[in-house]
């Protein structure tokens, strides 16, 4: 029994052994899944943080993406749109229900269907391009890139869809291919010959310019500027391109001379202009060439006509003062025939002869006052006098003390007269006959003037009124012509109003007058600052 005893015991320990041994062993393994279930938690973790990250990414990008992004399943029932489709379209898919079939323009539903076949297919199509029905904004032509989502088992699930709105971009191209029709019509129907060059090449040019030299466009195509420019001249031209593709000029213009296919050469008006790259280096010049042969021809004729009427001019003037010369010695002696006529036979002549001999005076006082006439008048603008500033109330108030003023006459000067630079020679002249015609022709008993002045812009516009006859306004213009008389006396030797235009018209300024018959008249000019 004791035996038996032992054997058993020593099972219940080998027994223990084991056992110990074995939550050992089951210890050391629970800890091991402990530590592969916290490593498995940390990793699943990291990866629902990565997929939200992710997840938020897209959309961020789905809902910023400026292009419409349109998700439907395969019956064309639209399950997803960004913004950009929201706006687009004018749908809103979380409220109401959408099918791409009701978007498709109805004249491009064929091909609508056929796109939609290739999909089906082929798993993606781009470059469509078509027009859609929006709620909103009408027919909008659309360019679409599309592909499809399949399942894990390759079998189509979906479709997405990015949409741009290429309406107004069209419309654009639209206008510009049309501005470039109308720029390309304008160009080759234009007077002017137009090139285009490069670098001295000629690279394109219009029909002008090729009727001018007498060349075809392929001809043409084939030469450099200096081929069909004068040498000496091409040089000028040259250097001032040179300074054009150094960023100096940007357009120049120059007369040169062209040589044509013929062999014979024309002069002609040359306009250079840069079109520049964006970093400023040319990248053509555009030459407008404008024919100016007969224009110069017909400047060399105008200049030698100038030269010509320069010196008929002072050959005129050269013969007044001869003329008038010549005419003063014998009216001086004239008059001193009758003096002595009148004076000797006194007591002989009866009263028609003594009346008879005094306007045979008033007859020569008369021609030698035209003579003077003609002389200040033929005179008036070819003397330089030192111009100089000058106060007009000056001349003004010296003239009414000299010239004799009847005693029923009143002249006042109503506004401030300016300073203006000019020669005393000329705008005494100039006041002294207009002063003196108002005073001479006054036909009333109370007779008044007026002398005023009114600042404008650019000039200074006086007035000098009188409330004397007046004039018929069918004399107006007549009474600034030489040797023109309203005087019925025949007192008046028709040129102070013709010496006062002229005055007037060296000043840059205007003279016209305002006048009722038996009220009055008015005379305005104007003398520019």
């Amino acid at each position: 029994m004791s035996k038996e005893l032992e054997i058993l015991q020593r099972a219940l320990q080998r027994e223990k052994a084991a056992r110990k041994q074995a939550e050992q062993i089951l210890e050391g393994k629970s800890r091991e899944l402990y530590q592969l279930t916290q490593e498995l938690k940390n990793v699943n973790i990291k990866l629902e943080e990565g997929l939200t990250e992710k997840t938020s990414e897209l959309q961020g990008v789905f809902g910023n993406l400026v292009d419409a992004y349109v998700l439907m399943d395969i019956s064309g029932n639209v399950i997803k749109m960004n913004h950009a489709a929201k706006n687009l379209f004018g749908y809103n898919i979380n409220k109401e229900k959408l099918n791409i079939a009701t978007l498709i323009h109805k004249e491009d539903y064929q091909y609508a269907m056929a796109s939609f076949k290739e999909l089906i297919a082929k798993g993606s199509f781009s470059d469509y391009q078509a027009r859609v029905y929006t709620k909103h904004k009408g027919v909008r032509t659309v360019h679409i890139n599309a592909s499809l989502i399949q399942n894990s088992k390759n079998q189509p699930i979906a479709a997405q869809g990015i949409v741009r709105d290429i309406t107004e971009e069209l419309e654009r191209k639209q206008i510009f291919e049309e501005q470039k029709k109308q720029l390309s019509a304008i160009v080759e129907n234009s007077s002017l010959g137009i090139a285009l060059t490069q670098f001295g090449k000629i690279i394109q040019t219009n029909k002008a310019f090729q009727n001018l030299l007498g060349y075809t466009q392929d001809e043409l195509l084939q030469k450099e500027v200096k081929n069909i420019s004068l040498n000496d001249e091409y040089e000028e031209a040259a250097i001032k391109m040179q300074k054009m593709n150094d960023g100096i000029l940007d357009n120049f213009s120059i007369n040169k001379r062209y040589a044509k296919k013929n062999g014979t050469v024309f002069w002609a008006k040359t306009n250079v202009a840069a079109v520049r790259n964006e970093d400023g280096s040319i990248k053509y010049q555009v030459a407008l060439i404008e024919d100016i042969t007969e224009q110069l021809e017909f400047e060399k004729q105008r200049n030698k006509l100038v030269k010509n009427l320069e010196k008929s001019n002072k050959e005129l003037n050269d013969y007044a003062h001869i003329v008038s010369h010549d005419l003063k010695s014998p009216l001086r002696s004239m008059n001193a025939l009758l003096t002595w006529l009148k004076e000797d036979y006194a007591e002989v002549i009866d009263d028609n002869g003594h009346n008879s001999l005094n306007m045979l005076l008033k007859k020569v006082d008369k021609m030698d006052h035209l003579i003077n006439g003609i002389l200040k008048y033929s005179s008036i603008d070819k003397v330089d006098h030192p111009k100089q500033n000058i106060a007009l109330l000056e001349i003004v108030t010296d003239i009414i003390d000299v010239i004799h003023i009847p005693d029923h006459i009143t002249i006042e000067i109503i506004t401030a007269l300016p300073v203006i630079t000019g020669d005393t020679f000329r705008l005494q002249q100039l006041f002294q006959n207009l002063i003196g015609n108002a005073v001479k022709y006054n036909d009333k008993k109370q007779g008044a003037i007026t002398i005023s002045c009114e600042q404008k812009d650019e000039f200074w516009e006086f007035a000098i009124a009188d409330n004397g006859a007046g004039i018929s306004k069918k004399y107006h213009d007549k009474i600034f012509q030489i040797f023109q008389t309203l005087d019925e006396n025949n007192e008046s030797t028709g040129v102070g109003l013709s010496i006062v235009k002229k005055i007037v018209d060296l000043y840059d300024g205007e003279i016209w007058l305002e006048s009722k018959e038996g009220v009055g008249t008015t005379f305005y000019f104007t003398l520019k600052k």
